[in-house]
This record gives C-alpha cells, sequence and structure tokens, in this order.
C-alpha cells in the first residue's frame, strides 16, 4: 500500500474525526457535570434571584408643620405610566383604542382624542415596549387610567406599566418654601435637610416576586424588616404670620420693581422664628419666588442700621453720652481726603447725638465717636465682638454667612475703615444677624439664638423639644440699652421713619439706607431696610426687612421702601391676632393629635385588624390611613372603590352598588 493510498488516507480521516468527536463528547460532559453538580446550585439561585428577591420599601418621609397645625410639606406617591405595546393583540387594540384614546384625552388631556389615537397606533404598530403616557400623575388618577378599556386587566395584556415613586408637597405653596428647603442627593437646602435624619426614616424590606415590565410584588403580608416612617416636625413659623408679612413684602416688591427682598419676624422674648420670607426674580422676569434664603446666607454691607451697634459700644466704653452735641458742619465730614456725606444736603447743625440717630446723620455719628477710637480701634473692634456681632447666629438651616468685621492692620484695613464702619459700610452681615442684634435690644439686652424648630414628634409623642438659648445673657448694661431703645422709638415719632407712626400702635426701629457694589458703576445699586420691633413699649417682635435693588427712579430710600413693610407687618399681626399667636396646644391643634395617633397605629397592628373587620362585613375607621393602603385592603376583599382626592383618607360612604365604597382623600 502506498503512501497516497486513497484508503489509507480515508481511514486517518475516520479516525480523526471519530478522535475529535470523542473529545468534544467528553468536553460536553465535563460540562454538563460541573454544570449541574458543582456550578448548578449557584447558577439556580442566580436564576432564583432574578426572579425572587428580598428588596427594600421606602418609607413615608415625615411630615413638616407649622406652629399653629398647618401642613408645611409631606409626601404622597406619583406615577409615571409607560405602555408595551407589543403585549397587545390586534383584536384587542381594534376593539379599545379609540374609547381608550377618549378617556385619555379626558383625564389627561395634553392631546385631542384623535392625536391620543394616533400615538397608540402608531405605537402599537411599531412593538414599542416603553412609550411613555403620563408621569407624576396622583393615585386616583393613575387608577381611572388604569380603568380605561384597553389598559383594564393583566400587564401582559393590557401593557400597562406602573412605576410608583413618592413626591414632596407644600400645600400651602411659595409659603415659606425656601425655608422649608428639600433634601436630594445632588442639592440640599432649609429644614428639609437640617432634619433630614429626623423626617426620612428607615427603609424595610420584603421578599418580592418579579412579574415582568419592572413590576414587582410581596409574597407574603409580613415584612423581613418593616419600615419605620420618619417623624415630624413641628416648626416655629406661624402661617398666618408668614401669610402677613409675605403680602407686604410682595407689594413693596412689586412697587419698586425691586431684584429681591426678605423678612423675618421673631419673637422677642424666645428667638423663635414666625416668619421667614425671601422673594426674589430672575433678570427680566416679573414674577417673584423664593428663590434663595436671601434672609439667612446674603451678606451685605447694612447701611445705617449699623449704626445703633456703633453708638451702644461707644456709650459702653464710656466715651459718649446720647447728649453729647455735635456739629454735622453742612453735612459734610473729610478723614484722609475722603467724604462723609448726610443724606440732608446742609447738614442739621449743632445737635445731640441722639437727634444724629434719630435723623441718621452720617457726619454726626463720625464726628461724635470716631474721634474718640481713633488712638485704639481695636477697642471698638473688640466691643462689637463683645456683644455678638461677629458670630452666626446658630440658625438650624445650612448656608448661613458669617459676619464681616475688619481686623486693625488686616488687608482690608485703611484709613477710612474705621470711620466707614460707624454708619454701616466696611462691615457685612445677613439680616438675621441684623435682627437678632436689634431683638436683643427688644429683649433688655439678653441675646436669644434664633429658632426655626419648635419639637420632634414619632407616633404621635413629642420625643425632642428646642429649648431657649441665649447667645449672650447681656451684650449690654441695661441702662445703656434702654437709651437705645428710647431713640428707636423716636426715629419713629420723629426721625426718618416718622411717616410709618401709628397712633394705635408704637413702633420702634432704625432706617438704613446703602449703596451696594458702588466700586463698580454698572453694578452699583441701592439696598433699603428697616429693623425695629413692637409694640414699643413691651416688645413682642422683632422684624426685619430689607429690599435689595430697588428702581432708583422710583424711589430707594428705606423709609418709603422698606419702613411701610414693617409698618404693614406690625398692623396685620396686632389686627388679626390680638391675644394669641400660637395655639395653646401647637402640633395638637386642629384635629393633628388624632392623625398623629393613627399613624402611630397604622405602624402596628392597624393593617390586621382592619382585615379582621372586613372578614367579618364591619367597616374599619379609616382616618388618616394612605388611600393606596385602604384602596387594597378594600379590593382584597371583594370591594369596588371609587376614589376622590389624593392622599390620606378624610371620610367615606357607601356607594352606589353592594360592597362599593367612596374615599374622600385630601
Amino acid at each position: 500500500m502506498t503512501p497516497n493510498d486513497p484508503d489509507q488516507l480515508s481511514s486517518r480521516w475516520v479516525a480523526g474525526i471519530t478522535g475529535g468527536l470523542f473529545v468534544f463528547g467528553l468536553a460536553v460532559l465535563v460540562k454538563l457535570y460541573m454544570v449541574s453538580l458543582k456550578d448548578g446550585p449557584a447558577l439556580r439561585e442566580s436564576m432564583r434571584n432574578r426572579v425572587v428577591q428580598e428588596r427594600s420599601v421606602p418609607a413615608s418621609r415625615g411630615n413638616i408643620y407649622s406652629a399653629d397645625g398647618q401642613l408645611l410639606a409631606t409626601s404622597m406617591p406619583v406615577y409615571e405610566l409607560r405602555w408595551d405595546a407589543s403585549v397587545v393583540d390586534e383584536e384587542r387594540f381594534a376593539m379599545h383604542a379609540q374609547e381608550t384614546a377618549k378617556g385619555l384625552q379626558r383625564l389627561l388631556g395634553e392631546r385631542t382624542a384623535s392625536e391620543w389615537f394616533r400615538f397608540l397606533r402608531d405605537q402599537h404598530r411599531d412593538k414599542k415596549r416603553y412609550a411613555f403616557i403620563a408621569k407624576n400623575l396622583s393615585f386616583s388618577l393613575y387608577r381611572k387610567v388604569k380603568e380605561l378599556p384597553m389598559f383594564k386587566g393583566s400587564p401582559f395584556k393590557t401593557g400597562l406599566i406602573a412605576e410608583e415613586r413618592y413626591t414632596r408637597l407644600m400645600p400651602m405653596g411659595m409659603l415659606a418654601q425656601r425655608t422649608i428647603g428639600y433634601w436630594r442627593p445632588d442639592a440640599k437646602a432649609g429644614l428639609e435637610a437640617a432634619y433630614q435624619s429626623v423626617l426620612n426614616g428607615q427603609d424595610g424590606r420584603r421578599w418580592m416576586q418579579h412579574f415582568g415590565k419592572g413590576q414587582w410584588k410581596p409574597i407574603e403580608a409580613d415584612y423581613e424588616v418593616e419600615p419605620r416612617d420618619g417623624a415630624d416636625i413641628e416648626t416655629t413659623l406661624d402661617s398666618r404670620i408668614q401669610d402677613i408679612a409675605h403680602r407686604a413684602l410682595l407689594e413693596r416688591l412689586q412697587k419698586y420693581r425691586a431684584e429681591h427682598g426678605s423678612v423675618i419676624v421673631m419673637e422677642v422674648a424666645t428667638g423663635k422664628i414666625r416668619a421667614m420670607v425671601n422673594l426674589g426674580r430672575e433678570e427680566g422676569d416679573s414674577v417673584y419666588t423664593e428663590l434663595r434664603n436671601y434672609a439667612v446666607w446674603e451678606r451685605t454691607e447694612p447701611g445705617s442700621t449699623f449704626k445703633f451697634a456703633a453708638l451702644l459700644a461707644a456709650l459702653e466704653d464710656g466715651i459718649v453720652d446720647t447728649n453729647t452735641r455735635v456739629d454735622t458742619d453742612g453735612g459734610v465730614y473729610v478723614v484722609h481726603g475722603k467724604k462723609v456725606n448726610d443724606s440732608h444736603k446742609g447738614g442739621y447743625g449743632v445737635i445731640s447725638l441722639g437727634r444724629a440717630l434719630e435723623v441718621s446723620s452720617n457726619t454726626g455719628v463720625v464726628k461724635a465717636i470716631y474721634p474718640k477710637y481713633l488712638a485704639n480701634p481695636q477697642d471698638f473692634i473688640d466691643r462689637l465682638y463683645q456683644m455678638g456681632l461677629g458670630e452666626k447666629t446658630g440658625i438650624e438651616v445650612n448656608g448661613e454667612s458669617k459676619p464681616f468685621i475688619p481686623q486693625p492692620g488686616g488687608k482690608r484695613w485703611s484709613g477710612t475703615t474705621l470711620p466707614w464702619m460707624m454708619f454701616g459700610y466696611g462691615v457685612q452681615c445677613t439680616p438675621l444677624q441684623t435682627l437678632v442684634f436689634y431683638n436683643a435690644l427688644a429683649n433688655d439686652g439678653k441675646m436669644v439664638r434664633p429658632r426655626l424648630w419648635e419639637r420632634t414628634i414619632d407616633r404621635g409623642q413629642v420625643v425632642a423639644q428646642s429649648e431657649l438659648e441665649y447667645i449672650r445673657t447681656s451684650i449690654a448694661s441695661k441702662e445703656n440699652v434702654l437709651k437705645v431703645r428710647d431713640l428707636m422709638e423716636k426715629v419713629v415719632i420723629r426721625g426718618t421713619a416718622a411717616n410709618i407712626k401709628l397712633d394705635s400702635l408704637k413702633l420702634a426701629g432704625k432706617t438704613g439706607t446703602c449703596q451696594l457694589e458702588y466700586w463698580n458703576p454698572e453694578r452699583m445699586g441701592y439696598q433699603a431696610s428697616f429693623a425695629g420691633y413692637f409694640p414699643a413699649d413691651n416688645p413682642k417682635y422683632s422684624c426685619v426687612v430689607v429690599v435689595s435693588r430697588p428702581i432708583k427712579s422710583m424711589g430707594y430710600y428705606a423709609n418709603v421702601v422698606a419702613a411701610p413693610v414693617f409698618q404693614d407687618i406690625a398692623l396685620g399681626i396686632t389686627k388679626f391676632l390680638p391675644d394669641e399667636t400660637v395655639p395653646p396646644r401647637g402640633y395638637w391643634s386642629d384635629g393633628l393629635e388624632s392623625t398623629a395617633s393613627k399613624r402611630a397605629e397604622d405602624a402596628t397592628s392597624a393593617w390586621a385588624s382592619a382585615s379582621e373587620a372586613l372578614e367579618r362585613g364591619s367597616m374599619p375607621n379609616w382616618a388618616g390611613w394612605k388611600g393606596a393602603d385602604v384602596v387594597q385592603l378594600l379590593e382584597k376583599h371583594g370591594y369596588r372603590v371609587e376614589v376622590r382626592g389624593n392622599g390620606r383618607v378624610r371620610s367615606w360612604s357607601a356607594g352606589s352598588g353592594r360592597k362599593s365604597i367612596t374615599l374622600v382623600l385630601g
């Protein structure tokens, strides 16, 4: 047999193929062994985990209330609806598409019925698996969409995909919106951020089964770890005072077309902030909204409202008295080649230092006080710090700016720094920091720490409560404080704020008008402010008003732009809340006690108790329950449920048919 014998070559090919098949078969057997015996349990576990998982169940975020019992922030479920058109058969689409399109137009709007039909037809023709329908739908609206002919039934036939998430609502609208704030992973502000750990609660864990379309359902009623809803917080804000302050500020901002402004109203004795308003508008926009918390964040030169701080420092150091005579000398005083000017041309002649404060004479204040500290300016700076003017207030919300007081010898110190500080230039502070100082004057020298948080309530029980805290037990002697208070009354009686004098209510305070960014001609503007308290003879509330960049041609002096806001707020509070500002029981007013108690019941055995009652044929008390929970229980027991409104159950009544019920949510 020759080497190239065809029979021999054929045998070799057969042997080679046979050997290859043997090796391949052996490899398959080894792989089968590995998969079935060695890797099998892990693979089966992996597959099982795709279908059945222990998944997180989000806790409900706590509510935020005002001191008078109004709901300021709450959470509610909203739904995003999408459609897997590929699962809907031709017969179902032909029968129900037209009627469903009409229903979508009626419930959602946005498109006409014919446009909705074309949308459904196109998605169905292209077999789109995740077509967007609508987002941010309430639970009741979602249920109505779900009842439309083509979407009614199993999602495996209808293709309707509902994705639930919770959104934060503010029932009072814009009122105190920036103070309440928000909490998101990428942005945090206000009380929502400051009390995140309290409000957020703890998510639970539950075994759930995947049944397609990104949806999961519980396998059993019990939780592995039951979610613990967040606690509620009650703020010091009074919704009535907040509304009064909001309206008063908004009116002036609109009248003078100002860029933005802020108002804070604080209870003198306690430091409780009863209102904090922050309104601003974007350039070119005429609508004012709560853009930023100017009251806490914005640090500017305060202008003449700082004069009483300079006076009190000098009184405490014993270098002047309110009766000290000073020559305003034509209303101009030259220091290091720079002019200190009075707004009143020609000055006021020879007057007392007290009168200089009443009429807000820059030359009078500087000429009387500046020379006394010229040799040792550090004494003046130290006195300001001793009075608490160099530190933050410690308000609970984030973002408070630190006040700026220049130091002798520092980079921002020059020959004109000290005299300019006497009338509020070269120093910087926030509206809140200005208010805390004036509140201390109203409080006989006791500087209280401002507070927005009143208490924390968890399942109906007060678990933490704020307490009165002093920044300084005394910023100055009572004698000197009373001298300043006397002048503050005279500012309103016969000084720069005489235009807001009232016969029915004694007011006290100080105007402040200052230039902003005066070194930049393109950005230079004005800021009008007023800080004071009322009633002047028995201070109960302190208040600061700051209006930034009003249109100069329309008016920019503090007595016409800012002081009237203070007057409106004082009148509003005393007129509408003459006796009691905050209900004696705070959080418990207006039925909140029953709501809190119901949350406690819901967190324990209410679900099981309600289910047992329905089994017996009796109707449980649904007040305060989440609407979604009640619907789930009732439908589980064969009831037909009609839902009106959003949120928690307010009332319920028997429907038109047997085992039919109507829920009213709100």
